[in-house]
């Protein structure tokens, strides 16, 4: 199961169909449409109901759509994540100040709490 069909169904049933995801991730609402096709195709169960107009879930769908939220969410923690232990500062800091260490002392002291 590929997560761009899972971010995409969750993003159609937000947008409330496919045309209206289309215009927000700039996309096509027939390359979104074929998207959800596939992953109900892999998953051997309809999604949605559609209509010229509208989409409703099924009963199915509800169900996969809270598990999706939550793997989407959990994904979007994880990068979250690991982008913040990238920002951090970490490993061992020397500093040698041999003629002017008691002047910096003050100032190093407040840094390293």
């Amino acid at each position: 199961m590929e997560l761009d069909e899972l971010a995409i169904f969750v993003a159609v049933v937000r947008a409330g169909g496919f045309r209206d995801a289309a215009r927000a991730g700039n996309a096509s609402a027939s390359s979104l449409s074929d998207a959800v096709r596939r992953l109900e195709a892999r998953l051997g169960v309809r999604l949605l109901h559609r209509s010229t107009r509208s989409i409703t879930l099924t009963a199915e769908g509800a169900v996969f759509l809270e598990r999706c939220r939550r793997i989407l969410c959990e994904l979007e923690s994880a990068e979250l994540e690991l982008s913040e232990t990238r920002r951090a500062p970490q490993g061992r800091l020397r500093i040698s100040l041999p003629l002017v260490g008691m002047l910096v002392m003050p100032a190093l002291t407040a840094f390293m709490h």
